[in-house]
């Protein structure tokens, strides 16, 4: 979807933008889609297979008129109109590299990232792997092959892997399911009805977009 150029935005806002207000250009997933990511990474053993695998299949992002779109939704409907402003790109390791730098506040090298990539150096700063997971909407654990898959496995209780669902739909990656039935193992019925209902409150407001184009 969108059309592929070779000039990669300039995104010159990233840097003066507090790190804590700097939005991953990668699209959100589905619920399907991020468990299906979760289940690929947790079958590979290390750092630089999982990071090789992001880079290699979740790198594709979108803009408009230079500016990214995150929303899945909007991406379809702007594919389907073939909107002129509309372009697709790979995330390379430069881009990566600048975003998980102003994310983190630590200096993340272009050389450092290939080196992770093929296995030549471990990453022992988790200022970098949460800066990672950050760009790639993931759990940070998964990052960390030393992390059992069990931490991952969808909650059995229904109303627990409901509220899981939700909190990956609104964009909450960093809880993962385990915490989700730990957290709400012990609550009442009438406060787990509760959160759902803001939860699915908060999933069926649409996302901003930034983009106040006319449809």
């Amino acid at each position: 979807m969108g059309r592929r150029y070779e000039d990669e935005p300039v995104f010159d806002s990233w840097e003066s933008t507090s790190p804590a207000h700097l939005d991953s250009p990668i699209p959100h997933r589905s619920y399907a889609a991020q468990q299906q990511l979760t289940l690929e990474l947790l079958n590979l053993d290390t750092f630089a297979e999982r990071l090789t695998c992001l880079f290699e299949h979740e790198s594709t992002y979108y803009v408009l008129d230079g500016e990214p779109v995150v929303d899945p939704d909007e991406i379809s409907r702007l594919a389907a109109d073939e909107d002129p402003g509309f372009r697709s790109f790979v995330a390379r390791v430069p881009l990566v590299a600048r975003w998980v730098q102003a994310r983190s506040g630590v200096p993340v090298t272009k050389q450092a990232l290939h080196n992770f990539k093929g296995g030549i150096r471990e990453n022992t700063r988790p200022s970098i792997t949460k800066g990672l997971a950050a760009f790639w909407r993931i759990h940070r654990d998964l990052l960390d092959p030393h992390v059992g898959a069990a931490e991952f496995e969808v909650p059995y209780d229904e109303t627990d892997r409901r509220a899981h669902e939700l909190m990956i739909e609104i964009g909450g990656v960093g809880v993962n399911a385990r915490t989700i039935a730990s957290r709400l193992g012990g609550a009442r019925d009438a406060d787990k009805q509760l959160l759902l209902k803001v939860l699915e409150r908060i999933a069926r407001n649409p996302r901003d977009t930034g983009h106040d184009r006319p449809r």
